[in-house]
């Protein structure tokens, strides 16, 4: 008998909006994923399911925690369902990527199928890893439907070997959106597909695609994508372009930098500098600084704080913000804070709005010598699996 397997992408989560190379690298689900999540959970409502396994990994295990939900069932998590390991790459920003690992960088995007990433895996490795599996999930729920989430990579090598096309083929096959599902077919070792890179049961505007610039779902996406040089406090020049994006901050958020302490904030930048050297550092539009991403490290002890944003005006608007929260939750998560903190002047109601938007909330107001601000937070923590285990099942 044949067995269908409906293979989902996660959704929404944070390398896809900050553009970072999140393989095996675990991050949360996006504020947007969670708007995704009921249209996908609605489409599956009145499909009758024997099981639904995902990734161990955050982003997919609640991705299927939401089809489970409404039909009061378990996830099975396996760990062979995993997207690609990216080995030395994971949590670089894509576009980092091509100024520390250029030459291996050049083959990914030129021939990913060919690239074997620094202690990590290929394409065709994670595709094959997966594929193994869900033959192994086939054959337990013989002539039966399962859900399974996993993830881009590797659902894109996995379709790959079902068209029976060749690795370099790949490009043929498209990406599909988050939450796209694809219909299989199990029959005796051959693999069917009915349908593939199915996001119709999501409206637009909670597209990822429509989001981030896709042209179509073989395209790449059109946001400027940055990557990030640490500050060096010992450059003088650096310590001017620093101050030029403070100033700049002080303008927006105060109307005046008649307040800014210029040398009080170097000695900041320095401090952090010395305890993280990525605390401080300048976003790059291939070698030019387009932004600061100040992270006041020094301050903080249980979570981390934002020292300063700014974007050189030239360049607001293209999707360059998203990326500084990025590189600020990939170092404050990798000196084990649960928090991400921001003083907003009260008045600043577009630095309120772009928090807001990335899911950071008000917790209390207070004064300063710059005036009243609002202190906002936003959760950083990936919950481990343990801490959630009365949702999922563990299979090996």
């Amino acid at each position: 008998m044949s067995t269908t397997i409906y293979l989902i992408r996660h959704a929404e989560a944070e390398g896809n909006v900050y553009r970072r190379c999140h393989g095996i690298y675990d991050a949360l689900l996006t504020e947007k994923a969670w708007l995704q999540l009921p249209y996908l959970a609605k489409r599956f409502e009145n499909v009758k399911l024997d099981a639904i396994y995902a990734s161990h990994l955050y982003r997919a295990r609640h991705t299927a925690k939401s089809i489970a939900e409404t039909k009061g069932m378990k996830v099975i998590l396996r760990k062979d369902l995993h997207e690609i390991d990216m080995g030395d790459w994971e949590d670089y920003p894509w576009a980092e990527l091509g100024v520390k690992f250029p030459d291996e960088f050049e083959l990914w995007r030129s021939r990913p199928w060919a690239c074997k990433i620094p202690n990590g895996e290929t394409v065709t490795e994670a595709g094959d890893r997966v594929l193994a599996d869900l033959h192994k999930i086939a054959k337990q729920h013989d002539g039966g439907q399962v859900a399974v989430v996993s993830h881009g990579s590797a659902i894109r090598s996995i379709l790959c070997r079902v068209f029976k096309l060749e690795p370099e083929q790949v490009g043929e096959i498209g990406w599909g959106d988050n939450t796209c599902v694809a219909k299989l077919i199990f029959d005796n070792g051959e693999v069917k597909a009915e349908y593939w890179n199915d996001a119709s049961h999501l409206p637009e505007q909670f597209s990822t695609f429509a989001a981030i610039g896709w042209k179509d779902n073989k395209g790449l996406p059109t946001t400027v994508q940055v990557w990030f040089r640490d500050y060096n406090p010992e450059d003088k020049a650096d310590n001017e372009l620093l101050l030029n994006f403070v100033r700049e901050q002080y303008n927006c958020a105060y109307g005046t930098t008649e307040k800014l302490d210029e040398n009080a904030k170097l000695a900041q930048a320095k401090k952090a500098s010395e305890i993280l050297n990525s605390s401080v550092s300048f976003a790059m539009l291939d070698n030019k600084p387009v932004a600061l991403v100040f992270l006041d490290v020094a301050n903080t002890e249980s979570a981390g704080m934002v020292g300063c944003y700014c974007i050189d005006k030239e360049y607001r608007g293209h999707g360059i913000s998203q990326q500084l929260i990025g590189q600020s939750i990939s170092v404050y998560r990798s000196l084990g804070k649960e928090f991400l903190f921001a003083n907003v002047g009260e008045n600043n109601q577009r630095a309120i709005g772009f928090y807001k938007k990335f899911g950071f909330e008000q917790i209390k107001t207070f004064k300063n010598e710059c005036g009243n601000h609002i202190l906002m937070r936003k959760n950083i923590k990936v919950p481990s699996i343990l801490e959630e285990s009365q949702w999922f099942e563990i299979q090996t």
